[in-house]
């Protein structure tokens, strides 16, 4: 066996190396022959065998969601999908191999390109390929101790949660003598954010989620939820290819249509010829029904990109410089226009 360093600087070798020999015990639990492993980055290994290529992981989902991940890559491939990394059981046919306290995850390898959505053809075979991915989420049989989130009936509650966080936030600055720089540019435009949040809080409680999510609920449909454009490959035959499940939940499927909008316009200015190339796409290979776009909208107007932001600087959750925080609320504040505009776009050609 070969043990290849990739990515790795010479001061990290001896590191990667134990790292390295804490793997070996693991992979002999699968039934492969191991020729070489690659670390590719923290606990994820490329796995080179005489059979093929596989990539192990160490799970740091917990044991009942990484079992929930094997499911539904395993319902998917069982049920014909198959532009996702197949799940590879152990030689006593497991769905995870544990060593001491970690738990290890293996799938085959997908060959290809990493996706650009400012091309417009990589764009385009995502969108296929998550249409067609939705085809099949759906009615999956979980392994035994299988958990994921289930968001069928939370959006309206988490919409309403994060309007009175902004709400909060604006008052803690208010409340202080001295702000400073980012908290009085965050409090110059609290109210428009807030009044972004409700509108779109309105939005939702008017359209017909609830049905939508009842329906979700009944199929037991579920999500990929991180449709980021490095969770897609594109292949040799340029198709692209769905991975890294993460973040796999229960949810509507109009959930993964806005976050890749989202993913693919929030650095072209919110283009809407983009976007309407995602949902025209889409639509040819399984399209949304007329209330769904109802529901996009409540997503379209929230200020998400605000709220995150403002939920890490006041809740402490990255420790960033001020300068830092203050830079990336003036870009979310510059986005956050575009995507106004996109939504009301939106809203006259598909909520009328």
């Amino acid at each position: 066996m070969y043990i290849t360093y990739y990515r790795v600087q010479k001061t990290e070798e001896e590191k990667v190396v134990t790292a390295l020999k804490g793997v070996l015990p693991v992979l002999n639990q699968y039934d492969l022959s191991v020729k070489g492993i690659i670390p590719i980055q923290e606990d994820v290994y490329r796995i080179e065998t005489p059979r093929g290529v596989y990539c192990l992981k160490c799970a740091n989902k917990g044991e009942h969601k990484m079992l929930f991940i094997y499911s539904v890559l395993k319902h998917l491939v069982d049920n014909g999908f198959h532009k996702v990394s197949a799940p590879v059981p152990t030689q006593d046919g497991s769905p995870l191999a544990k060593l001491d306290r970690e738990i290890y995850f293996m799938t085959e390898w997908v060959f290809g390109n990493p996706c650009n959505f400012k091309r417009n053809d990589h764009l385009t075979q995502a969108t296929i390929t998550l249409a067609e991915f939705h085809k099949y989420a759906k009615e999956a049989v979980l392994l035994p101790g299988a958990k994921a989130r289930v968001m069928y009936k939370k959006w309206p509650h988490v919409f309403r949660t994060r309007t009175d966080e902004l709400k909060a936030f604006k008052k803690t600055v208010q409340d202080k003598r001295t702000p400073n720089v980012f908290e009085k540019r965050f409090l110059s435009h609290a109210n428009h954010f807030i009044e972004l949040a409700e509108k779109a809080c309105q939005t939702l409680n008017n359209s017909a989620y609830e049905k939508i999510a009842q329906r979700a609920e009944k199929e037991k449909t579920f999500t990929h939820r991180d449709v980021a454009a490095r969770n897609f490959i594109i292949g040799e035959k340029k198709e692209a290819f769905l991975i890294d499940f993460d973040y796999s939940r229960f949810d509507i499927r109009a959930a993964d249509v806005v976050r890749l909008t989202e993913r693919s316009l929030r650095d072209e200015k919110w283009n809407k010829d983009k976007g309407e190339l995602v949902f025209k796409t889409y639509n040819k290979v399984y399209p949304l029904e007329p209330e769904q776009y109802q529901v996009m909208l409540a997503f379209f107007q929230f200020p998400q990109k605000v709220w995150r932001l403002a939920n890490r600087y006041f809740i402490g959750k990255y420790p960033w410089q001020e300068e830092g925080y203050l830079k990336k609320l003036m870009s979310a504040i510059r986005k956050l226009s575009y995507q106004e505009k996109f939504a009301q776009f939106f809203e006259e050609k598909y909520c009328k």
